[in-house]
């Protein structure tokens, strides 16, 4: 299977502000591009990253591979900006060692990628770099006030008078709603069959608008790359590339185990009240009502007394299938969506398990 995520496109800061691990707490999460799992490790966690794509564990791999042996300024070539042209010759002298033989064998073939470009050439970074491309054509002064703006009180005020008028209306919407282009956005057709509707869209530009009136883009790392184009700087990129966490990581890789699973089998194969905490990114959108259900019936016997879990979705489903299993709704919720950079979700949910 190809890899479909080549870094989080949820807000990974966020879970580890939410979740609040400590050392040795059992977490389940969902592997992706592995950023959210190796924060949480770095943090003390003794994590299982769970994906039913192997590829995506592969990359995963790779990344605990690098950390253990590469400085912090390559580890941000590699995954940050996603493309270092020593990456081939680098990975051959140092990770490849650190890999078992089939990964090994895997990224061999591969590792061409992070020399041309991981993000655009693999998943749905490429998408979000055209984007990024068609918006700057359309308002050629963006990247120069996204890397010159004083502030996030100027940049919402540039934002709401030259760039919101150019995706908030009428044509924006039935071109992303009505034409492929939201499908070369969103990866899977379920998730694209439930934003495909103009509350979302709407919804999206009330996002954004929150985000630049608290977070400088130029500090943002889903929106710096398209749409000034240029990656963030070491320290605003993915947690995990904290130094404090990379020296965590590297003293205990082992904290981190990776799954090939369907999730909620994943989660059902956990002793009952063993989870401290989990995070589900957005796996609802992709699967239907029945397959939720149970997929937050499992989470609800996998979770300790007290336990948390972080549930995102791109859509409102209107109905809660998480409170139906007997989880707890955290007030905070309400604020969450405007707290995730990425501005994507309709719905960032913290329940807890009932404490007995």
């Amino acid at each position: 299977m190809p890899l479909t995520f080549t870094r989080a496109w949820e807000d990974d800061r966020l879970d580890a502000e939410l979740l609040r691990v400590q050392p040795g707490e059992r977490v389940l999460v969902v592997a992706a591009g592995g950023d959210a799992a190796l924060a949480l490790a770095a943090d003390g966690a003794d994590v299982t990253a769970v994906d039913r794509n192997p590829d995506q564990l592969r990359l995963v791999r790779l990344k605990v591979a690098a950390a253990q042996t590469l400085h912090p300024a390559t580890l941000h070539r590699w995954f940050e900006v996603g493309r270092d042209p020593a990456a081939p010759a680098v990975y051959r002298g140092w990770v490849r060692e650190a890999l078992d033989a089939d990964d090994a064998a895997w990224w061999d073939t591969r590792i061409g990628l992070l020399a041309g470009g991981l993000h655009t050439a693999a998943g749905v970074g490429g998408p979000f770099m055209v984007l990024g491309r068609i918006l700057r054509t359309l308002q050629p002064g963006l990247a120069r006030e996204i890397e010159r703006t004083p502030g996030v009180a100027a940049q919402a005020a540039w934002w709401r008078r030259s760039v919101r008028p150019l995706l908030d209306n009428r044509v924006t919407y039935a071109v992303t709603s009505r034409t492929p282009v939201l499908g070369s956005l969103a990866p899977n057709p379920a998730e694209v069959a439930r934003i495909r509707r103009g509350g979302w869209f709407h919804g999206l530009t009330e996002r954004i608008d929150g985000v630049v009136a608290s977070v400088l883009v130029r500090r943002h790392p889903w929106w710096r790359p398209p749409f000034a184009g240029r990656p963030v700087d070491p320290g605003d990129g993915a947690a995990w590339m904290d130094e404090d966490r990379l020296r965590a990581l590297a003293a205990a890789p082992a904290r981190l185990v990776l799954v090939e699973d369907d999730l909620a089998a994943a989660l059902l194969a956990v002793p009952p009240g063993s989870l401290a905490a989990a995070s589900l990114s957005n796996v609802p959108d992709w699967i239907d009502a029945p397959a939720t259900a149970l997929l937050a019936a499992a989470v609800h016997r996998a979770l300790a007394p007290g336990g948390r879990v972080l549930v995102r979705r791109m859509a409102d489903p209107g109905t809660d299938a998480f409170r139906a299993a007997g989880l707890i709704l955290d007030p905070l919720s309400v604020s969450l969506p405007a707290r995730d950079r990425t501005a994507l979700y309709e719905r960032v949910d913290l329940y807890r398990r009932p404490a007995i």
